[in-house]
């Protein structure tokens, strides 16, 4: 196609392909002479031909002229592909047409104006805000109706005040819907005037009325709201219940407790199912609201569903702050429950014993030691800590040997607890564990040492045959910071695993002096860069002067993971001789070295990547240049604009020319 007297005829051929092709042949031309022609293919049978007219003419970057064109295509009422494809192009340019749709807005045919709100409403900007709130008063209902909508969309809370005027003044329950329905997406927190709560009354806006009054009222509108719980459509009861609860969150402390005096008649009364029946972990919103309106309200008959509630991890807060208000009473509803419920719920039930302290709880809590659910056993475990049931310590000790992990792991937990109380006992436990040929129990023994303060068997645990135990033991004597077993923690540095000379190098660090730091600097020899990391940093801990001094001779062999330490502990020294430290690894072959190395020296100040400019301008690595590119164009730099048109002049990558150009038209 050649010219555009043989594109046209294109456009009018049968095969769709074929109009495809001929719009695409209009690439490059200007829009003042293929205009009609795209606007042609706008209005096609076919939606694949009329998507690439749109797009054909975005790509052509219209003038206002064109734009004008495009919006008397909503005129056309023959054709309602021509004008979605017009209102889909209208959409596509932003705010570009904003002062011609804005214009158009006051046009005489209402379909017009319908298809402009539509479009400034999808656009969703708030320069259409005040075209908006003027349609609302448009004599065409649909026109007001949409206005109402998108104003919703918008959420601007400025168009609160005219919302409320025109669902006053305009008595269409089309109009009503919708301004409802927007202002229910909007926010305001202010009295509701009375012609507005009174529309609850009517059943087709009663749901709108309660979602309006969540979002927007003030706790004025409670009493509206507690009547909307008892309504007759459960969806409707869902919306009072939400917005109740919503107004009750941000309201102040005098409030609120107003608001709870409010909540006492329905203890006991036959409403109060209504409100269970709500319930519904699904909907987050409706169950976090009902399960703190149980507590509030103090009826022993939600308790079966606040532990529904303690089942979902994201409600088990607010379940407990519920069940703590309803007391002893509450916990006894869930005990006489206990043995018809699934395991989840058993568990559940351990878990509020425990939390909430209910040693009336205690027995069911023994018995549960012995379940066939490990989810259970492990919730027994931890309530047994906290209730302090020292009894439950020989059937505890048993579940060492437990074939689930998690109950293990709580085992030792709660009698790391128990150790408060009773400590000779758990001592005599530990002195079991310790004599055990299991290393997993000899490794819980070297915990329980820790615990009960027994450092000399802990220190014992530090030449046990097992690496696994010889770590904890080595980790626990760091925790308690025993300087006097300072001499086994030298030794643990040359141990044959490397776990364990990691965890005696950060002990050190926690218990260790001057002289310490002296042992570690021979440690840095090790073959394990995890260990020499841990060693590393532990020395930065000790003493400052030497971690920086053992990095000097480091930095220039050093790489990976143990390069990576060093940088950042230079950052943690931050004097100029470690910033200088710093600068040496920006030749350095691996760009995520560098790129570390360059955020240290932004975090510096811009003179440091201004210093080093040429370099990195010439780094060998694409990445690299990216990335000091990237940090540079960050930088509150007067001379940012010139350094990075030089580097712009210099690049030879593509990828790397066009991100310079970016930030050089907009700056981050």
């Amino acid at each position: 196609m050649k010219n555009l007297k043989e594109i046209e005829k294109a456009l009018h051929s049968a095969d769709e392909e074929t109009r495809r092709d001929a719009l695409q042949a209009l690439q490059g031309s200007k829009l003042t002479d293929i205009r009609g022609l795209l606007f042609t293919a706008m209005g096609d049978d076919s939606w694949r031909v009329r998507k690439e007219a749109v797009e054909a003419f975005i790509a052509a970057g219209p003038d206002d002229d064109s734009i004008s064109g495009l919006l008397d295509l909503l005129r056309n009422e023959d054709n309602a592909g021509l004008r979605n494809s017009a209102a889909e192009a209208i959409i596509k340019m932003d705010t570009r047409a904003a002062g011609n749709l804005i214009h158009l807005a006051n046009d005489a045919d209402a379909d017009v104006r319908k298809f402009v709100v539509d479009v400034m409403g999808t656009i969703g900007n708030t320069l259409f805000l005040a075209p908006l709130l003027s349609a609302l008063d448009d004599t065409d209902v649909n026109v007001a109706a949409a206005a109402a909508e998108h104003l919703g969309h918008i959420g601007d809370a400025a168009a609160v005040p005219e919302l409320l005027r025109c669902i006053i003044a305009n008595p269409s329950q089309l109009f009503r819907f919708s301004a409802l329905g927007a202002l229910g997406k909007l926010t305001s927190h202010m009295p509701v005037p009375p012609e507005i709560s009174v529309l609850a009354e009517q059943e087709i806006l009663r749901q709108s009325v309660y979602e309006c009054l969540g979002s927007i009222g003030d706790h004025t509108a409670a009493p509206i709201l507690l009547n909307g719980f008892s309504a007759r459509q459960k969806s409707q009861r869902k919306a009072a219940i939400i917005a109740w609860y919503r107004i009750f969150s941000r309201s102040s402390a005098t409030v609120r407790q107003a608001m709870e005096e409010s909540l006492s008649s329905l203890k006991g009364s036959d409403g109060f199912p209504s409100l269970l029946d709500a319930f519904d972990t699904v909907e987050p919103e409706i169950a976090e609201a009902v399960t703190s309106l149980i507590g509030i309200i103090g009826d022993t008959r939600g308790a079966s569903t606040l532990l529904k509630a303690c089942t979902n991890e994201r409600l088990t807060g607010s379940a407990l702050c519920s069940l703590k208000r309803l007391g002893a009473e509450g916990v006894e509803v869930l005990l006489d429950l206990y043995v018809s419920c699934d395991e989840a719920s058993r568990a559940a039930i351990c878990s509020i014993i425990g939390a909430i302290g209910h040693r009336g709880g205690s027995g069911l809590i023994i018995k549960a030691l012995a379940d066939n659910s490990p989810s259970v056993r492990k919730a027994a475990v931890s309530a047994a800590g906290r209730l302090s049931l020292t009894e439950s310590i020989p059937a505890i000790v048993q579940l060492l040997e437990d074939s689930d992990g998690e109950v293990r792991s709580a085992v030792v937990a709660c009698l790391q607890v128990f150790a408060f109380f009773d400590t000779t006992m758990i001592r005599q436990v530990a002195l079991q564990l310790g004599g055990s040929e299991n290393p997993f129990r000899r490794r819980d023994a070297a915990i329980l040492y820790a615990t009960v303060g027994d450092h000399d068997n802990l220190a014992l645990m530090v030449k046990d045959e097992d690496p696994a135990v010889r770590r904890t033991a080595v980790f626990n004597i760091g925790k308690l910071h025993l300087s006097s077993h300072a001499g086994l923690l030298r030794m643990a540095l040359v141990d044959e695993d490397p776990d364990v000379r990691i965890a005696a190098a950060e002990a050190i660090g926690e218990t260790g002096g001057a002289d310490d730091a002296h042992t570690l600097l021979h440690a840095l020899d090790d073959g394990d860069c995890w260990v020499q990391c841990a060693v590393l940093k532990s020395i930065a801990k000790i003493d400052g002067t030497h971690a920086f001094a053992a990095i000097q001779g480091l930095i220039g062999r050093a790489d990976g993971l143990l390069l990576i330490c060093c940088l950042e502990q230079l950052e943690i020294i931050g004097t100029r001789e470690a910033m200088e430290l710093v600068e040496s690894v920006l030749d350095n072959p691996d760009p995520e070295i560098v790129s570390l190395a360059i955020a240290i020296l932004s975090r510096q100040g811009g003179e440091w990547l201004v210093a080093n400019a040429g370099r990195l301008l010439n780094h060998p690595n694409e990445k690299t240049r990216v990335a000091w590119v990237t940090t540079f164009a960050g930088l509150p730099s007067d001379d940012a604009h010139h350094v990075l048109l030089r580097a712009l002049l210099g690049e030879q990558n593509e990828q790397v020319r066009l991100i310079i150009q970016k930030f050089l038209e907009s700056p981050p």
